[in-house]
Order: structure tokens, then C-alpha cells, then sequence
């Protein structure tokens, strides 16, 4: 009788091709290739982020100024915080509201980073 004729199918060596071997390489390659350009993107994206989250809380910290001041002394305005190295340019305007006694106001938030950026709050205050 013949060895190999008795040698039972779960005792054979089993294993891949060379061209499946290439094959999962290359994928695995390709893979690791894009991570460098996402992890780019998402660093800027959190940079962005939080000079975003940054410019609200200067809006809204100004936002609560005016909501604290005296009705009738409520005017426009500019001022500049800097925060890290970006300068935050708050711009508030005030106009009449939609009733007689009550006022529009909207606070601008601008920066440059990349490129030019601002945030927009508007609120409605009551005399």
C-alpha cells in the first residue's frame, strides 16, 4: 500500500499561494498608504474645530455682555481677543427688533487661520 494513500485530508499541509500572498500585501499596503492623508485631514479638521468652538464662546461671551447692559445703552462695536496665535475680531451691531421695544442684535466673530473665518450670532433683547 501507497503512503500517501493512507495519509488522512487533516494531516495534509495546507497553506497560499504565492499570488494570494502578493495579493493580501498589496492590499495591506494600499491601506497603510491612505492613513498618512487621513490623519492630515483629520488634525486640520480638529483644528478647525476648536477655532470654531473658540470664536462662539467669544460671540456668546459677548452676546451675554449686552444682554447685561442697560437697554438704552446698548450700541455697536468692534474689539479683538487673541487666543494662541489667531487675533478674534468680535463686530456687533445693533438695530430696532421686531417689536418697539425690543432690538436686533448680531455679534460677528472673524479670524484668519487658512483662510479667512467668522461665526454669526444673532439675538433679539428686550427693554
Amino acid at each position: 500500500m501507497n503512503v500517501r494513500s493512507r495519509m488522512r485530508p487533516e494531516t495534509a499541509v495546507k497553506g497560499f499561494t504565492l499570488l494570494e500572498v502578493l495579493f493580501a500585501l498589496s492590499l495591506f499596503v494600499l491601506a497603510l498608504g491612505s492613513l498618512p492623508g487621513a490623519l492630515v485631514e483629520c488634525i486640520q479638521s480638529n483644528e478647525y474645530a476648536r477655532h470654531v468652538t473658540t470664536a462662539t464662546n467669544f460671540g456668546q461671551d459677548k452676546v451675554e455682555v449686552i444682554r447685561n447692559a442697560v437697554y438704552t445703552s446698548v450700541s455697536g462695536g468692534t474689539d479683538q481677543t487673541t487666543e494662541g496665535t489667531i487675533t478674534y475680531t468680535r463686530t456687533w451691531t445693533v438695530t430696532s427688533g421686531p417689536t418697539a421695544t425690543t432690538r436686533k442684535v448680531v455679534v460677528l466673530v472673524t479670524w484668519t487661520d487658512k483662510a479667512s473665518r467668522q461665526v454669526e450670532l444673532d439675538t433679539i433683547i428686550g427693554g
